[in-house]
């Protein structure tokens, strides 16, 4: 009995190492992928990540690195491509704040270029949740304050752009002034003038602290 019991020991122990080896295999080229990508190497990212995300289509963050690094590369198909991979990765990990706020980010891009009105929605909407999701999330925040500010009504609204440059200001005072200043050019070019006057009212209360 001990015999049996040692050789059943061993061969849990040998498959055990051999699904760690199997992992250790597949997070490879997704490590090595990663790395590229942060490197800013997006054709060598692109050139390992694919594969990888063939090979294993579950993998949410294959997916996402491999859609992000299509995203910073560019190119005209860059947005449609990203938009797919990255949608893909939320999907298999739906409380990942990060990827779905890169996901809105490339849908409002998109809603931008295409001018759609379902994106406009779908990216403000998924946003806003990933901003929910992660209340810290400084280029959520600025993402949608900008969104607020620049699209049309009635997706537009200059009071929520003014209201999120100001939790971005409770934060981070010098993230904040620079908040207000941006929606305050946005909001002279559209030629919302009460708006523009309040963000650069905002701006000069942070000013002083932040000549820097």
């Amino acid at each position: 009995m001990t015999v049996g019991r040692t050789r059943a020991r061993g061969l849990c122990f040998g498959l055990l190492a051999g699904a760690i080896a199997c992992s250790a295999a597949r997070s490879a080229p997704l490590d090595e992928g990663r790395a590229l990508y942060r490197q800013k190497k997006y054709a060598e990212a692109r050139a390992v990540l694919e594969p990888a995300v063939a090979a294993n289509p579950a993998n949410a963050a294959a997916a996402y690195f491999l859609g992000m690094t299509i995203f910073r590369a560019g190119g005209p198909a860059a947005l449609d491509s990203a938009r797919a991979l990255l949608g893909n990765a939320v999907k298999l990990e739906p409380a990942n704040e990060g990827y779905l706020a890169d996901y809105a980010g490339v849908c409002l891009l998109l809603a931008d270029r295409n001018d759609s009105l379902g994106l406009a929605l779908e990216g403000s909407r998924d946003m806003a949740k990933a901003i929910e999701m992660n209340p810290e999330d400084m280029e959520a925040r600025d993402g949608l304050m900008q969104f607020y500010a620049k699209a049309p009504w009635p997706l537009g609204d200059s009071s929520r752009a003014l209201s999120m440059a100001g939790e971005i200001a409770r934060r981070d005072p010098k993230r904040g002034l620079a908040a207000y200043q941006a929606i305050g050019a946005i909001f002279e070019r559209k030629g919302l003038k009460e708006a523009a006057l309040a963000a650069g009212r905002a701006a000069q209360s942070l000013a002083p602290a932040h000549k820097d």
